[in-house]
């Protein structure tokens, strides 16, 4: 038979004995699910064993950090942007390193809005953000699933719960994760932008995040 239906026939086929029977039909639908069933009784027990999920799993997100321990976010607003989900919020304060720019005060990511799509790690233009394979989301109230920086950042020495996922460069693929605009370790307040400004190289300090207090 080719497959096509000739929707011009007037007269229906008429059904086998089989088929008018219903026997055999159902027959062959508990044969899949008793299929499925004894397939199901040699799968891995949750959670004394856990499924191997892929090198590019979009689980739980981590935020990468240069050698110095600080935050490779330059709160470019970047993913915030290109969230379907709408799901994340930065606040952006002004880095005491002016070759850092700026940095993330508040970075916000509420779970239960995120559809794990990757936008965010593709939008990153400083390899900032990472997926984990880490699938181990369960909350009881809807402020538990709003994560921030402390629950985002990646303790440095300490091992990735469910190892590194989705990221848009991987070892071994040919390409090149970008570089930072310094590797100098930070020195706050090392005077700096207050040395720049005093010559009139920078405008005057206004504060763009909370808890930064202006100066004169």
């Amino acid at each position: 038979m080719s497959g096509i239906v000739d929707v011009g026939v007037r007269t229906p086929q008429k059904l086998t004995l089989a088929q008018r029977l219903y026997l055999p039909e159902i027959l062959a639908g508990m044969r899949v699910t008793i299929g499925h069933l004894l397939r199901n009784l040699s799968a891995i027990l949750y959670p004394e064993q856990k499924r191997d999920y892929s090198g590019r799993f979009r689980g739980k997100h981590i935020l990468k950090t240069r050698e110095d321990g600080t935050l490779k976010c330059v709160a470019c607003y970047m993913c915030q942007q290109a969230c379907p989900a709408e799901c994340i919020t930065i606040v952006a304060g002004e880095h005491p390193k002016i070759a850092y720019e700026k940095y993330p005060v508040v970075f916000d990511i509420d779970m239960l809005r995120c559809v794990f799509c990757g936008f965010c790690v593709d939008a990153c233009p400083k390899d900032a953000i990472w997926m984990t394979r880490d699938y181990e989301l369960a909350f009881f109230s809807r402020e538990e699933a709003i994560f921030g920086i402390d629950k985002l950042i990646e303790k440095q020495g300490l091992p990735v719960k469910g190892g590194y996922g989705y990221r848009p460069y991987y070892p071994g693929d040919g390409t090149i994760p970008p570089t930072d605009a310094a590797a100098a370790p930070v020195q706050p307040g090392d005077g700096e932008r207050e040395t720049l400004r005093e010559k009139g190289l920078l405008p005057v300090f206004r504060p763009s995040a909370p808890g930064i207090a202006a100066k004169a």
